[in-house]
């Protein structure tokens, strides 16, 4: 891994669900680490879903290997968060041998 291409600061959050006086569920994040990262591969696809257009831009991050992201999915709830962007976590392969990872990201956003 070369980690002279990591070059953007980022953070990675967990959600947290709390039950609310209501007894509905709030979420919030919290702050897990921050790491160095490289922006690897970014793909995107527009659609038009329910009279809106939006895309949706998967996009791969690089970052030195971190334990509690082994087996990472959709579902767990994490995200990758760069500068103001948020990018939710869709999976997280180890690299080498605790070299690094491989984060999948995805962001949708609307068009106007």
């Amino acid at each position: 891994m070369n980690i002279g291409k990591l070059d953007r600061r980022v953070s990675i959050q967990q959600r947290i669900l709390t039950k609310d006086e209501a007894g509905g569920m709030t979420e919030s994040w919290r702050d897990v680490c921050f790491s160095w990262a490289g922006k690897v591969d970014e793909r995107g696809k527009q659609a038009e879903v329910a009279d809106s257009d939006r895309a949706d831009n998967q996009i791969t991050w690089q970052i030195r290997y971190k334990a509690f992201l082994q087996g990472v999915s959709a579902v767990s709830g994490y995200r990758l968060v760069y500068k103001t962007e948020v990018f939710d976590i869709t999976g997280a392969k180890e690299v080498g041998r605790k070299e690094g990872m491989i984060l999948t990201t995805l962001t949708t956003e609307g068009i106007s």
